[in-house]
């Protein structure tokens, strides 16, 4: 049979011993009806240092400080506690190291059942830190208040959640005039002047700092005396740890004193300046003709260069336009003089198309139509386009293209204008003879365009400004090159405008130059639009049908240009009538109706918007398709708003012109058979 002793569970006066030794947090042990310790816990072990051996059996008197027991502090305690069952008490005592702490105190009387007294229980607990922190508050608090009131330079003082004052520091007195029992309160708005008042300045201060935190104000205050001064005020909401609104904080500073230095300072700092001033306009005035002389300069060479590149193919076409009424169709030099006239047309176009598109980018309405264009076939189309002013100087152009050169999502038109410049250029500063290589290839996120010329090179002092606009290397009377030092400047802005990077290089006079143009793959996919310069390569006999039955009306002011339009849309079979203004044409096509017409925007009395207008607002005009010839920006005309159905712009290749009356004929008859 098993033991019954070793197996029973303690019983409860077992597991209150138990439980009173393990707590450590408070000193708990018992003592005799004189003071003696009886019992000792691992909370009086860890307060007061001693053990139990050293402890238990000696007067509790042993923890109090020399002047307690020296007043008899312990016994009296002991008696009150006999005498009213317990006694609490906060004060010092003292560990076994000499070390003094405070501490809270419970003694209980302990009385047996016939209520003779058996002894003491006490309970002790260490209230050193909390007291210290305590202090430390008070202090703090003591301390905040002492300076609070005492700040002379800042008026701080509390306001109730509805504005009114609750305290008055001595800053505030001395600011502005009023003592704590003339104005605690009183509500604040009382220190607003009257203006402000009126418009609700103080109460929507006080909402806008309980909505944000807090509202910092610059503006006028009102003293006791009534007079004005300058504050710079910071009002601050005060919330209760539930966030309810318990008032504001309210400090405020005169900063008349400041503002007045600071307007003197300004007043100095402006004489100041006025003096730097003169003194820079002075140093202008001394260096004006030096710098009138230079833009006078720049001015002149860029005059004489646009003359002489405007002049020079004016005096090819004027001087064949003269021969060409005495001179037969059968007669060799014919057809060279047509030629000649048609080449420098070509050229003067393309010089004002090189200002106008300088005109575009510094105005910033250069658009870009992007499209899926083929780089292989956009290369070559360049290369044709300037193999004849190569050929014409002996010139061999070599290309070496990688293979895979694949698309890029950019505006054909314009990628062309930059290779066409940047071939062109080679071309013309490679002496005869010479060689000019182009060099393509594509990485997995660029194309990279190289064109190198054995021509006369860039000074390396020069190569910085290549790509500006209107610089030239040579001086405009005496240089070998023609073009207006423009075409560079394009090709930057075009390539930027695709997010490419060309740069150039050149080792200097006599070595050649290289130009380099980087365009970015993109992502996207687009469809191709169509390629109207497709009409361009057809000989002209095919050209002969292409409108055949199509009835056009032109309306243009000018002379000439219906002449010419007119006889390109004959020799392409159409039916052509024209009109010399826009009144003339509303009232033939009152009497016939054409399919398609062609009118000019810039037009004295009815120009071409005002036209299409009362156009459109005709029944009979239900199915006409109109294109605009104009010299604005084709991009500015096309469009449902204006009503146009396409715009080309001048000056106009034939091809071009016909190549658009066939796409809008064709809707055209395509609406009529609906």
């Amino acid at each position: 049979m098993a033991d019954r002793s070793q197996s029973a569970d303690p019983s409860p006066l077992e597991e209150l011993a138990l439980f009173v030794d393990s707590v450590q947090d408070y000193a708990m042990f018992l003592l005799g009806p004189h003071g003696e310790v009886r019992s000792w816990n691992r909370g009086a072990a860890r307060i007061f240092a001693y053990t139990a051996e050293e402890v238990i059996g000696r007067s509790f008197s042993l923890f109090y400080p020399a002047e307690d027991i020296a007043q008899n502090k312990p016994g009296r305690e002991l008696t009150t506690a006999s005498r009213e069952g317990r006694i609490e008490d906060e004060g010092w005592r003292v560990r076994k190291d000499g070390q003094r702490l405070w501490v809270d105190t419970v003694i209980t009387a302990l009385r047996g059942p016939s209520g003779e007294l058996r002894g003491f229980a006490k309970v002790t607990r260490d209230l050193t830190v909390r007291r210290d922190a305590e202090r430390r508050l008070r202090e703090s608090e003591e301390m905040f208040r002492l300076t609070i009131e005492s700040v002379q330079d800042y008026a701080i003082f509390m306001l109730d959640p509805s504005g009114h004052v609750v305290s008055w520091n001595e800053g505030a007195r001395r600011i502005k005039g009023y003592e704590a029992d003339e104005i605690i309160g009183q509500h604040f708005s009382i220190f607003y002047p009257l203006e402000d008042v009126r418009a609700g300045k103080p109460q929507s201060e006080l909402e806008t700092a309980t909505q944000r935190g807090r509202i910092e104000d610059e503006g006028w205050r009102v003293r006791k005396d009534g007079s004005r001064f300058m504050a710079d005020v910071i009002i601050t909401a005060i919330h209760d740890e539930q966030g309810a609104l318990r008032g504001f904080t309210k400090v405020t500073r005169d900063i008349t004193e400041r503002r007045k230095a600071e307007e003197t300072q300004k007043a100095l700092f402006e004489q100041r300046e006025a003096r730097l001033q003169a003194e820079e306009e002075r140093r202008r005035a001394e260096s004006s003709y030096r710098v009138a002389q230079e833009a006078n300069r720049a001015k002149d060479e860029f005059l004489m260069t646009l003359s002489h590149e405007l002049r020079t193919p004016m005096t090819a076409i004027l001087g064949w336009a003269r021969l060409l009424p005495s001179m037969s169709p059968s007669d060799p030099t014919f057809r060279e003089a047509v030629t000649s006239i048609a080449r420098g047309a070509q050229l003067q176009a393309h010089l004002i198309d090189d200002v106008l598109d300088v005109s575009r980018i510094v105005s910033g309405k250069m658009r870009l139509i992007r499209e899926n264009v083929d780089v292989v076939h956009l290369l070559a189309a360049s290369v044709e386009g300037v193999r004849p002013s190569a050929e014409a100087k002996g010139i061999t152009i070599r290309t070496s293209l990688s293979p895979g050169l694949g698309n890029i999502i950019a505006d054909s038109t314009r990628l062309q204008q930059v290779m066409w410049n940047l071939l062109s250029n080679a071309v013309k500063f490679t002496p005869k003879n010479g060689f000019t290589d182009m060099f393509a290839r594509r990485t997995a996120s660029h194309v990279q365009i190289t064109v190198t010329d054995t021509g006369d090179g860039i000074d390396r002092d020069f190569l910085a400004h290549v790509f500006e606009p209107f610089r030239q290397a040579e001086n405009p009377s005496t240089r070998v090159h023609g073009g207006l030092g423009l075409g560079l400047s394009i090709v930057r802005y075009i390539v930027e405008a695709h997010g490419g990077t060309v740069t150039a290089e050149s080792r200097g006079r006599g070595t050649g130059a290289t130009f380099t143009v980087i365009l970015p793959i993109s992502v996207l996919a687009l469809s191709s639009r169509e390629d109207s310069s497709k009409m361009a390569d057809q000989p002209p006999l095919a050209m002969t049908t292409r409108l055949a039955d199509v009835k056009i009306l032109i309306v243009d002011d000018d002379r000439e240009s219906r002449e010419i339009v007119r006889e390109a849309l004959r020799q392409a079979g159409a039916s052509v009538r024209a009109a010399e203004s826009a009144t003339e044409a509303l009232a033939q096509i009152a009497g016939d109706r054409p399919d398609v017409i062609v009118t000019d925007i810039a037009m004295p009395a009815m120009d071409g918007y005002t036209f299409v207008r009362e156009l459109r607002r005709q029944p009979e005009s239900d199915g006409i398709s109109i294109i605009a010839l104009s010299a604005f920006p084709a991009s500015s005309v096309a469009g449902e708003q204006t009503g146009f159905d396409a715009s080309l712009t001048k000056p106009i290749d034939p091809y071009d012109l016909i190549e658009a009356i066939a796409r809008v004929a064709g809707r055209a008859e395509e609406s009529r058979g609906a």
